[in-house]
């Protein structure tokens, strides 16, 4: 019984969330600003894009490769949208909300 109880304890250190690629969260956030502003196939808009690639160290292969590979994978997809949702909201100045933890009441 010790045993499986110390098991159990370590395979749930181990097996830790996935964290967002802050890069791509960045990179992803700016590509979908210039969108926005400039539309989907304006000259400008590309021209933006793909500054925004550049700036992140991305080709366009690389890029569309990374999103999708956030997107094959469930865990890492829910990760990266609160990682976007953070990021456009810092952008707005929108204060990060903080959970608060509710006593047990006896």
């Amino acid at each position: 019984m010790f045993f499986g109880v110390v098991a159990f304890a370590l395979c749930a250190c181990t097996d830790s969330a996935p964290k967002a690629d802050k890069r791509l969260v960045s990179a992803f956030v700016e590509m979908r600003v210039a969108e926005q502003l400039y539309g989907g196939e304006s000259p400008m808009g590309r021209l933006v894009r793909r500054d925004v690639l550049k700036k992140y160290g991305y080709t366009r292969e690389e890029f569309i490769k990374a999103c999708d590979n956030v997107l094959d994978d469930g865990k890492s997809w829910m990760v990266f949208q609160t990682a976007v949702s953070d990021r456009i909201d810092s952008l707005l100045g929108i204060p990060k909300v903080i959970p608060v933890q509710k006593k047990d009441k006896k």
